[in-house]
């Protein structure tokens, strides 16, 4: 869960507890909705006070629904929800509300004003096997929008992935309105990801034909890709080892200081920061017993 205040911007982010994350910012929530891949509900979160009279007019608007996420699996929630709606009145609609009223019951109870259908990304719309062009390496659409908001890449600004494949990162940067370019070295990739974008009708800056040794790109504004390693992916006979350092120093030449580098790579492979770069921090994702993932996200300096 994601709960937003946005009284005190300079607060930054707490998690009381497991699965809820509060931000105090003054960010856009509606683009925070949009764009957000691992959250079940985003919303502005409602005080200590609880449910005001202004609240219960912007519930009555229109439509509405109260729904209720249990962090300890408590059974009397039924009676939460039907108290709740007593105490607005109004319309209430389970199928398609214009609003929700959202409480996340957990070591305490939130409430927060969410607007679900902003969060509706399609993701089924656009997994592996629906493109044009399909390959065993493709990431899943959400997977992608969390490597592609981990780069911290704007709307309007320029987001690179140097192994682009089958283009699955740069299709989450254009949903979420960065210019995408790729890179890769294989030929049929390159086709198949142009073919990707244009079956989704997605303006991309375009997909080179490059090695990732020598990036053929003055600058862009963010960087994220995952870094071609195990049996369905072409190293060109490097090692990821290899690789990853090739990547780093021709990165530390077209990003501005303050961008980021976000790399997935084998958990026994340690990156570390230099050439530039400070690590900003880690995400390590078990696979199987013999494989865990880890993404890196590096800072520029």
């Amino acid at each position: 869960m994601s709960l937003t205040r946005v009284q005190d911007p300079q607060a930054g982010f707490e998690s009381p507890q497991a699965r809820v994350l509060i931000s105090s910012t003054t960010a856009d929530i509606a683009e925070i909705e949009a764009r957000i891949a691992y959250s079940r509900r985003v919303g502005e979160l409602i005080d200590d006070d609880g449910l005001g009279e202004e609240h219960r007019r912007a519930l009555r608007s229109g439509t509405y629904a109260v729904r209720v996420f249990d962090l300890e699996g408590r059974s009397d929630n039924e009676g939460l929800v039907e108290e709740l709606a007593d105490s607005i009145g109004g319309r209430v609609s389970l199928d398609d509300p214009d609003v929700e009223l959202t409480v996340v019951r957990g070591e305490k109870d939130y409430l927060m004003i969410t607007r679900p259908s902003r969060m509706s990304q399609r993701w089924a719309v656009r997994r592996p096997r629906a493109r044009a062009f399909f390959h065993p390496s493709a990431i899943f659409p959400k997977f992608s929008r969390l490597l592609v908001n981990l780069s911290g890449g704007r709307p309007g600004q320029t987001f690179l992935d140097p192994f682009c494949g089958t283009g699955s990162l740069l299709l989450e940067a254009a949903e979420v309105g960065m210019r995408p370019v790729g890179i890769d070295l294989l030929q049929k990739m390159v086709a198949g990801a142009t073919r990707n974008s244009t079956k989704f009708g997605q303006e991309w800056l375009g997909v080179i034909r490059a090695d990732s040794r020598r990036l053929p790109l003055a600058t862009v504004d963010a960087v994220a890709t995952d870094v071609p390693y195990g049996r369905v992916s072409t190293t060109s006979g490097s090692s990821t080892s290899q690789i990853l350092e090739n990547l780093i120093n021709e990165a530390s030449s077209i990003l501005a200081s303050g961008s980021r580098l976000v790399v997935m790579h084998p958990e026994s492979l340690a990156v570390e920061g230099g050439k530039g770069f400070q690590v900003d921090g880690q995400l390590h994702i078990p696979v199987h017993k013999k494989l865990t993932r880890t993404i890196t996200v590096l800072r520029r300096s």
